[in-house]
């Protein structure tokens, strides 16, 4: 999913032990204040105003980490392995050839206006995000299922052809095209959240309003103003209640680093989890022990647009590639422990073997762009890159431009917009070089490589390789995990030849 990335997660340090001996006092190897918040509340800051309520259109974290307070798929990702187990679904069963899901949902789930949550309401909920009409960026996460592919691009009208049955009103059978082993963690994904069918017909496009909303999560949406707050309050009538602790939860829309930074620190949100300035971090590591820094499943990267010239000269973007110095980048600029990377799938999936990338070389950069024509930069047209607001993003985005200069002679301008425009600029190819990242949705390769797809909703690229989509569609097919992963990785080998990102 579309992410504002940073691997810094600042936790406020409010539970246990630490309330008891430290009371109201600031402690100097804390960054933020330990004082706990009047009430039982939880405050944090969620970076860019999501674009989306909606969980059918929504792509990005901001998004998704308002869906999983509201919505509550089938199964839900346990919080300490990340492995699927039961959510709206109390169990499951699997046919013998993998292909069929029947999910026995909970008699006890309701909507938080007090309807049934029924298994018409997921038939509904996936057949939405599949219509055309819907136009969900991610609707290929739902093409598993049987004539899912078809009928999201046009090609099949009949939505009863889709492999979705409500059997009764608690019992939801799923049909897939072949064995997907890591399905069960595609239904905790907010795309397959289901929605209120009732809801969504009563009020249209406005149905995601505080007034209207209803859920099947553990909080209710009561407050929303637009780049400023969500408020959310406990769902009495979610399943599960009696787990939920928080009677309160705030969640901020401030994409400015620093003055998240400012907020953390004195005690107006209690977490962070990223919008933190790099300059920060070499002050803050190993001092403060609400700092945690670690890897996770996710790359950042540049896109090209490939419909514009002199993008569309494989060669120029090798050259654009080569001329990088991700190294200087991670260790030099953010220093937050990044790791930087060559290739699209990051590395190390078990039994998944990386093809090589193109390293830093800045000669071997001049020489590939003197080859496409353009000896030291002479007569390449001034192109630009597009980063969503960030001041992260917009150091990276001055690092490689400088590096294209001294690297390559190439003037390069930059230019932010803010997150809902920039996706959208995303969306219509109406950029140059856009700045990217995504994290993943399941713990397979396949949730980086299916990106780059042809027809993927998030392929904001403009590049279509059918031997690339061919190796996508050998490896859904392969039931043995070793050779599957093999295809994927003849993918990768292909997109790291013709480089549409860098």
């Amino acid at each position: 999913m579309r992410e504002l990335p940073s691997s810094l997660i600042l936790l406020a340090a409010l539970f246990g032990s630490i309330l008891g001996s430290a009371g109201c006092q600031r402690h100097s190897d804390y960054f933020g204040k330990l004082d706990p918040p009047e009430g039982n509340v939880f405050r944090f800051n969620n970076g860019a105003e999501p674009e989306y309520i909606d969980p059918a259109l929504m792509v990005g974290q901001p998004d998704a980490r308002i869906s999983e307070m509201l919505f509550e798929g089938l199964t839900v990702d346990d919080p300490e392995t990340s492995q699927p187990i039961p959510g709206a679904a109390e169990r499951w069963e699997v046919s013998s050839d993998l292909t069929l899901y029947t999910f026995y949902l909970r008699k006890n789930a309701v909507w938080s206006d007090g309807r049934p949550v029924t298994a018409h309401d997921f038939v509904y909920s996936w057949t939405r995000v599949l219509a055309p009409k819907t136009a969900s960026r991610y609707a290929s996460l739902l093409y598993y299922i049987v004539n899912g592919e078809p009928f999201n691009q046009g090609r099949l009208k009949d939505a009863s052809q889709l492999g979705l049955r409500a059997l009764d009103d608690y019992t939801f059978q799923v049909q897939l095209v072949q064995p997907v082993p890591f399905f069960l963690s595609l239904t905790a994904h907010f795309t397959y959240s289901p929605v209120p069918a009732h809801v969504v017909a009563q009020y249209g496009e406005h149905w995601t309003e505080p007034a209207h909303i209803a859920g099947n999560g553990p909080f209710l949406l009561v407050e929303h103003r637009t780049n400023a707050k969500f408020e959310f309050v406990r769902n009495p009538r979610y399943w599960n209640a009696a787990s939920v602790g928080l009677q309160r939860v705030i969640a901020y829309s401030v994409d400015d680093d620093h003055t998240s930074a400012n907020m953390y620190e004195s005690g107006i949100v209690d977490w962070l989890p990223g919008n933190f300035p790099a300059e920060y971090v070499p002050y803050m590591s190993g001092r403060f022990r609400d700092l945690h820094s670690a890897p996770f499943l996710g790359i950042y990267y540049y896109s090209f647009n490939i419909t514009r010239p002199p993008l569309n000269n494989p060669l120029v973007r090798r050259a654009l590639s080569m001329a990088v110095d991700r190294r200087a980048i991670t260790d030099e600029l953010l220093r937050g422990g990044q790791i930087p990377s060559a290739h699209f799938v990051p590395v190390g999936f078990p039994g998944y073997q990386s093809p090589p990338g193109p390293e830093y070389n800045p000669e071997e950069a001049a020489r590939l762009l003197a080859q496409a024509g353009y000896p030291r930069g002479k007569g390449f047209p001034k192109l630009n890159v597009l980063f969503n607001s960030n001041e992260s993003h917009k150091k990276i985005a001055e690092a490689i431009q400088q590096m294209w200069a001294r690297n390559l002679n190439l003037q390069v301008s930059i230019r932010n917009e803010e997150w809902g425009s920039y996706l959208k600029s995303l969306a219509n190819l109406d950029y140059d070089i856009a700045r990217q990242a995504w994290v993943a949705d399941y713990p397979d390769p396949s949730t980086f490589s299916d990106l780059m797809e042809s027809n993927n909703g998030n392929n904001h690229t403009g590049w279509k390789n059918p031997e690339y989509d061919r190796f996508l569609v050998l490896a859904r097919g392969e039931p043995d995990p070793l050779r599957r992963m093999g295809l994927l990785g003849k993918g990768e080998a292909i997109l790291l030849e013709d480089l549409p990102v860098l």
